[in-house]
């Protein structure tokens, strides 16, 4: 008789992609800002993308790889996860979540919690034993419906969706879900 594996572990972890750490929109914004190098252009787009808060919600990927990444609170329900940001300010304590008509994945105070599970090579449904020894490589799956984040670029900035991004219809150009690196930090 096999035992079943519960997650029943909280815990804080980091993700990567293509060694880019996966940081909120808001936060990259403000790195841009910071950049003396940026134009006026850049700098008009960044200030209107923070004083928009659906635009600073976004789930993204920083811009250089050396970036901070977003602290990810990972809480458990049976083989899932709630994920909620541990970042200072209006986004403290946000949970990602998908947006019904983009299928973007934003962060909110006001969302209704939504569950990811966490994929990896041998395990569908992987518990926090299956990534404790540091870094892995995983997908993330929403549920209940079973499907992978994929990697959507637009105007040079990386967003999440769960739907593939081929917009064409002809199987030549599906993509293939994110594969993420993450970290466990506790």
């Amino acid at each position: 008789m096999a035992l079943a594996k519960t997650n029943n572990q909280t815990f804080t972890a980091h993700l990567y992609l293509d060694g880019r750490p996966v940081v909120l929109n808001q936060l990259r914004l403000q790195q841009a800002l910071r950049d003396l190098r940026i134009t006026k252009a850049e700098k008009l787009d960044a200030e209107v993308g923070l004083a928009d808060s659906r635009v600073s919600s976004f789930i993204t990927l920083a811009d250089h790889d050396d970036d901070t990444p977003l602290l990810l609170k990972f809480v458990p329900k049976g083989d899932e996860y709630a994920i909620s940001l541990v970042l200072a300010g209006k986004f403290d304590g946000a949970r990602l979540f998908i947006e019904d008509k983009t299928h973007n994945l934003l962060a909110s105070t006001r969302a209704p919690e939504q569950y990811f599970s966490i994929s990896k090579s041998g395990a569908s449904k992987a518990s926090f034993s299956d990534i404790e020894s540091g870094a892995a490589y995983l997908e993330l799956i929403r549920e209940p419906d079973d499907k992978p984040l994929y990697r959507h670029i637009s105007s040079g900035m990386s967003t999440f969706l769960d739907v593939d991004p081929n917009r064409t219809g002809h199987n030549a150009f599906n993509h293939k879900p994110a594969i993420f690196v993450i970290k466990v930090i506790q």
